[in-house]
C-alpha cells in the first residue's frame, strides 16, 4: 500500500491533504485512510480512460461518512466538486465526471450500463470483499463498529448486514469488469459466505 499521498495533475497539494482530514473524522473503522489507501494500490494497477478523474473520486468517495447516514455519498460528492473547483484546473465536465463516480458508491449494483471506468472505479471500491480471509475479516469487524451502537442496535445491524451480503451473493457477478473477477470474484464469495455463516450463528449483522 502507499505510504505517501498521492500527486494528481493539474491540482495543488490541498486537494489531497482536504481528503486526508477528511478521513481523520471520529467514529471510522474501516472507512478510514487505510481504505483509501487500499483503493490507490489497485487504482496502480487498473486502466482508466480518464485517470484523474478516477483518482480524485477514489480519494473523495467516503470523504463524508456517517454510519446510518443516506446522503454520504451526496456530501462526500459536494465536498470533491468545491475542492476541485478551488484547487484543480478542472473544467465543469470534469468536476461532473467525478461527481457521477462518487454517486454511483450509494448502490454499487443498481445500475445500467456503465462505462470501463465507472466499472473499475466501483469494482475498487468493493476489491475488499475478495481479500485474503484476514483483511477481509477486518473489514468486516470495522464496518460493524461503525455501526454499532452508534447508529443501529447489534440486532438491527445483523439483519441490515444480513441483507446486503446476500443480497451481494445473489448478484450474477459481485464484479463488474473482468480484470477484477479474475483476481478476487471466487474468493470474495468464499468470504461473504463465511460472514453470513457468522452472522447467523452470533445473532449480529449494514451496508459497506
Amino acid at each position: 500500500m502507499t505510504t505517501t499521498l498521492p500527486t494528481i495533475p493539474g491540482c495543488n497539494d490541498e486537494l489531497v491533504r482536504i481528503t486526508r482530514r477528511a478521513y481523520d473524522s471520529p467514529g471510522r473503522h474501516y472507512h478510514a485512510w487505510s481504505h483509501i489507501e487500499a483503493c490507490l494500490s489497485e487504482f496502480a494497477q487498473a486502466h482508466f480512460e480518464a485517470p484523474r478523474a478516477a483518482l480524485v473520486a477514489l480519494l473523495f468517495h467516503d470523504a463524508v461518512y456517517v454510519a446510518g447516514r443516506r446522503d454520504n455519498e451526496a456530501l462526500s460528492a459536494q465536498l470533491a466538486d468545491e475542492a476541485m473547483a478551488a484547487h484543480c484546473d478542472a473544467s465543469p465536465d470534469d468536476r461532473r465526471a467525478v461527481t457521477q463516480l462518487i454517486l454511483l458508491t450509494a448502490s454499487h449494483h443498481a445500475h445500467g450500463v456503465l462505462s470501463n471506468d465507472a466499472a473499475t472505479f466501483l469494482d475498487i471500491d468493493l476489491a475488499v470483499l475478495g481479500a485474503d480471509e484476514a483483511t477481509y475479516g477486518a473489514y468486516a469487524q470495522g464496518v460493524r463498529q461503525e455501526y454499532v451502537p452508534s447508529a443501529v442496535s447489534a440486532e438491527a445491524f445483523a439483519a441490515g448486514r444480513s441483507s446486503f451480503l446476500r443480497a451481494v451473493l445473489d448478484q450474477p457477478h459481485i464484479y463488474l469488469t473482468d480484470w477484477m473477477r479474475a483476481r478476487r470474484e471466487a474468493a470474495a464469495r468464499i468470504n461473504i459466505a463465511r460472514e453470513l455463516q457468522q452472522v447467523a450463528g452470533s445473532g449480529f449483522s449494514a451496508r459497506s
